[in-house]
């Protein structure tokens, strides 16, 4: 967009980040669908891999929920506001003015909810095709070395091992 088209007013923004967001939509799967077949399905196949590359994914898709979740949190804060500014509403010019700032972050926290959204729902969807499950945000992953499968004499030597390593 040129310099000369662009106008600072709410409504111009707000049109220019839904077609901004609209235009970016196809490259936004595109690329999340590049980093889990990149650097997640590769390692998925390995038996030495596949519990990192999980909890690898698991990572990501916890970052982008926990994102997500507080996109849609913000907007849910903004709408109460909302609610409570129609109720206080008193008909004067800072009334007009709170309602018109109002108006334009529930569309702003729209548009990014809709961004979270798209981009959460694209990991997601990639998550089921790799793994065959829901990305759960409160699973916890299994060690990866249970005490009872371990031998008292092969912890030892991953112990001297590890102190070899470490200084």
């Amino acid at each position: 967009m040129s310099k000369e088209a662009y106008r600072d007013d709410p409504d111009s923004r707000i049109a220019n980040m839904d077609i901004k967001l609209d235009e970016s939509e196809n490259g936004i799967k595109v690329a999340c669908n590049l980093l889990m077949d990149n650097l997640i399905m590769p390692f998925v196949e390995s038996k030495d891999w596949s519990m990192i590359a999980e909890w690898n994914a698991n990572s990501i898709l916890g970052a982008f929920h926990r994102h997500n979740e507080m996109c849609k949190e913000s907007l849910s804060k903004t709408q109460e506001q909302s609610r409570q500014a129609l109720r206080d509403d008193t008909g004067v010019e800072i009334s007009k003015n709170r309602l018109a700032g109002l108006v334009f972050r529930n569309e702003v926290q729209s548009l990014n909810v809709r961004r979270s959204e798209l981009i959460f729902g694209t990991l997601n969807d990639k998550y089921k095709d790799i793994f065959g499950k829901e990305y759960n945000p409160n699973a916890r992953g299994k060690s990866a070395t249970d005490s009872k499968d371990v031998d008292t004499a092969e912890k030892q030597m991953h112990k001297d091992r590890l102190k070899k390593m470490v200084g």
